[in-house]
């Protein structure tokens, strides 16, 4: 069997409605070599992560048409193995205790570094 030249690149699901917050992601893990999937709506996300196998979700906790938690407790179901990071510009503490005993490997509070974003996707992947 012949040897791949290149690795398959990994899949990143991101889901936040704000599109600038959206896009400067998108940006950040393209140019980091991920391949990345964008999203506006929890639900869409959800079609997404039933429709292909993503290594890795980024989720908002606040999104317009349901809540992130739902998403990530549905994405979850799906993809048992998948990786959820959530963001949020404004959380709470029993937030933060439902999206872990949900399986989120990282909560990221808005504004973050892309430094920030891309430390905490290398160090899970890495696991």
């Amino acid at each position: 069997m012949p040897h791949q030249a290149r690795e398959e690149k990994i899949s990143i699901l991101v889901v936040d409605d704000e599109p600038v917050v959206g896009d400067a992601l998108k940006l950040v893990l393209e140019s980091s070599g991920y391949e990345v999937v964008l999203v506006e709506k929890g639900r869409e996300g959800i079609t997404q992560a039933g429709n292909r196998r993503f290594r890795l979700a980024i989720i908002d906790l606040f999104l317009s048409d349901i809540s992130g938690l739902r998403a990530i407790k549905t994405i979850r179901e799906q993809q048992p193995e998948i990786l959820i990071i959530m963001i949020t510009g404004r959380g709470n503490p029993q937030a933060f205790s439902v999206a872990r005993r949900l399986g989120v490997v990282g909560i990221l509070a808005k504004p973050f570094r892309p430094a920030d974003i891309l430390q905490l996707i290398t160090t899970n992947l890495a696991r």
